[in-house]
């Protein structure tokens, strides 16, 4: 695979550097800024999330608006997975500097979903463009170590039907040498407009060959999972059984008619379990995007309220979303009572198994990052995020 010079980063001036501090700092968190006024996006670094911490270091990310929110952590070091160049890099935060490690180039574009084989394989999976027009997905193994491609190959998926002829490559999962892919299809409705099929795909697939094993059909929800790269769709549970949310909403899917809706694959099986499925909608009468395992059988999503949007013009830029409580077992749903959030596509949920934290972004224009009791249930204020700050996109653990 042909390697990159750093040359080319340079001139596509994806990332350069500025400090507020000129310390050495040992990060525990970084946040993914998008900033008003045109500023580039920027990487905000900091040792705490508590009221009276300070971010120590921020690094702008480009000159223009792109989407920077789409990188990867793992293990000291960050990984751009771009959708515009087909290029994936590595990045490492040395002192007050983000530098550039290595980087690959990659056949492939659109790529939607990506997990870890283990610390240093990352599974990425993409549509394939086909002159047949048949629905292929291509997925890649990269070793991030060696920054080498050690596998890749083509998936042919079975067509839904000639008028949802779009592949949405929503989750991906890797259990016992076998692949599990879960998709859909959907269709343009104009020049910014798609909807999508009322039936979701379950695809196992044998990992050493590639050979598709079964499918499986799922209609009582649709558009599994979503651009995990930037937001989460699924976790696993500290028994290893594998959760997922649905996302047939106006922000994703665009079905609305059918219900966001919370999944379960035991561990161990290839199957969903058609005896589980928690209806968000129906209990909300919302949809939801985003879910976050906070512990305990316990998890957070985020969710819009139909009622203060006009329609996806003005969708992102309202405050709307709520975030709520899910019991994984009863199906119970408990809202929080934080600020109202606006922007979609947020990786912004972190929990130690003690507290949840929310990086929300108000309609007093405060963007501050939350902090709720998992066992009391009381809220509290934690780091306070600059003025300049339009949305905060991601909050990362880094340890």
């Amino acid at each position: 695979m042909k390697r990159l010079l750093v040359l080319f980063f340079l001139i596509t001036s994806i990332f350069s550097c500025t400090q507020i501090s000129e310390k050495n700092i040992d990060p525990n968190f970084v946040f993914c800024l998008f900033n008003k006024e045109e500023n580039p996006t920027s990487l905000l670094f900091t040792e705490n999330l508590d009221d009276d911490g300070s971010p120590t270091l921020q690094i702008p990310l480009s000159s223009s608006r792109i989407q920077e929110r789409e990188y990867i952590y793992k293990n000291g070091f960050f990984y751009r997975l771009s959708s515009q160049t087909s290029v994936f890099t590595k990045y490492q935060l040395q002192g007050s500097s983000f530098v550039l490690v290595d980087s690959i180039l990659l056949k492939n574009r659109d790529f939607e979903t990506i997990t870890w084989k283990d610390d240093d394989n990352l599974i990425a999976v993409c549509r394939e463009d086909a002159g047949n027009r048949t629905p292929q997905a291509r997925l890649y193994q990269i070793n991030v170590a060696g920054m080498k491609i050690v596998k890749q190959d083509t998936i042919v998926l079975p067509f839904a039907n000639k008028e949802y002829s779009v592949l949405h490559l929503g989750l991906v999962n890797i259990e016992n040498n076998d692949l599990w892919l879960a998709y859909s299809f959907f269709k343009s409705t104009g020049k910014y407009g798609h909807t999508t099929s009322d039936t979701t795909y379950y695809a196992s697939i044998k990992y050493d060959s590639f050979k598709l094993k079964n499918i499986q059909k799922e209609t009582r929800s649709t558009y599994p999972g979503g651009f995990n790269i930037i937001q989460s769709y699924s976790f696993k549970d500290e028994k290893g059984d594998y959760y997922f949310m649905t996302n047939p909403g106006i922000a994703l899917g665009n079905n609305p008619k059918l219900p966001t809706a919370i999944f379960r694959k035991k561990k161990g099986q290839q199957s969903v379990d058609q005896d589980y499925m928690i209806n968000i909608s129906k209990s909300i009468g919302n949809h939801a995007y985003g879910i976050w395992y906070v512990g305990k059988g316990k998890a957070i999503i985020r969710n819009e309220q139909k009622k203060l949007y006009t329609d996806f013009s003005n969708f992102h830029a309202v405050y709307q979303f709520e975030y709520r409580l899910v019991d994984l077992q009863s199906g119970s749903i408990e809202k929080i009572q934080v600020p109202l959030d606006k922007g979609t596509q947020k990786e912004n949920v972190w929990a130690d198994g003690k507290y949840a934290y929310f990086a929300i972004d108000d309609s007093n224009d405060q963007h501050r990052v939350w902090k709720y009791d998992l066992q009391t249930k009381e809220i509290s204020k934690g780091l306070k995020l600059p003025k300049i700050t339009n949305f905060t996109v991601r909050m990362d653990y880094l340890k």
